[in-house]
């Protein structure tokens, strides 16, 4: 399945409210001070909220609430955690992953039967993936700062493998039912926003997306947005 690149966020902010319980307990992967959901909601909403991260530079910045675990998932694993959770989530990290099929089990072990975990990914053959495969960093970081009007943090820009992050095939199922899981849903999203200060660009990318999206050509995607079931 394929959607516009604009509907990707909305999808998967969405897909995480729709799978919220009462007495839900929830982790995060990666979020490196950017929880998916934001730390206001995790406190009025009384949620039972969890990371796992390598990066520890923002956790004072986390509700007290809010547990967290520095655990690189590709290499370690706390059995304390196993199938403690109903939802296991993660957004742009996939992609900077260098043993996806390692922290795929992690997850496995993390979630309680029945569970789920929902990922939003870059996908590797996207206008941004290509300036983070073949070009210099410098050149990359100055074209991606230009177009989108955003200052990269290089102290915590982490390297991009984009191992696993696959657009939606049957391959892709076969590979993640190899670790036990059930895909529920898996759609690729074209397009991007890097033009949306440069109107006549902008206009052009929208329609040249759109035009994508009808023929279903996943390979040239931007994000995927993955559901899985234990």
């Amino acid at each position: 399945m394929t959607k516009p690149f604009l509907h990707s966020y909305s999808d998967y902010l969405n897909l995480i409210e729709s799978s919220i319980f009462s007495g839900i307990k929830i982790c995060e992967i990666g979020p490196s001070g950017h929880p998916s959901i934001k730390s206001s909601v995790i406190k009025e909403r009384g949620l039972d909220y969890s990371i796992i991260d390598i990066e520890t530079t923002y956790w004072d910045d986390y509700n007290p609430e809010v547990k967290k675990y520095n655990i690189d998932l590709q290499t370690d694993f706390d059995n304390r955690l196993e199938g403690q959770f109903d939802l296991v989530i993660s957004q742009m990290v996939l992609e900077h992953i260098e043993y996806p099929e390692n922290l795929h089990k992690g997850i496995y072990r993390l979630l309680k039967k029945g569970g789920s975990a929902i990922h939003l990914y870059a996908n590797p053959y996207s206008l941004s993936a290509m300036m983070n495969k073949f070009l210099p960093e410098s050149i990359g970081e100055f074209v991606l700062d230009t177009i989108k009007n955003r200052n990269l943090d290089k102290n915590h820009k982490y390297p991009a493998y984009y191992r696993w992050c696959f657009t939606p095939s049957n391959a892709a199922k076969k590979e993640f039912e190899s670790i036990g899981y059930k895909v529920d849903n898996h759609i690729a999203y074209l397009g991007h926003n890097y033009f949306q200060s440069i109107p006549i660009m902008n206009m052009l990318e929208k329609l040249y997306s759109w035009k994508l999206s009808i023929v279903g050509f996943k390979l040239l995607s931007t994000l995927s947005l993955l559901h899985v079931r234990k």
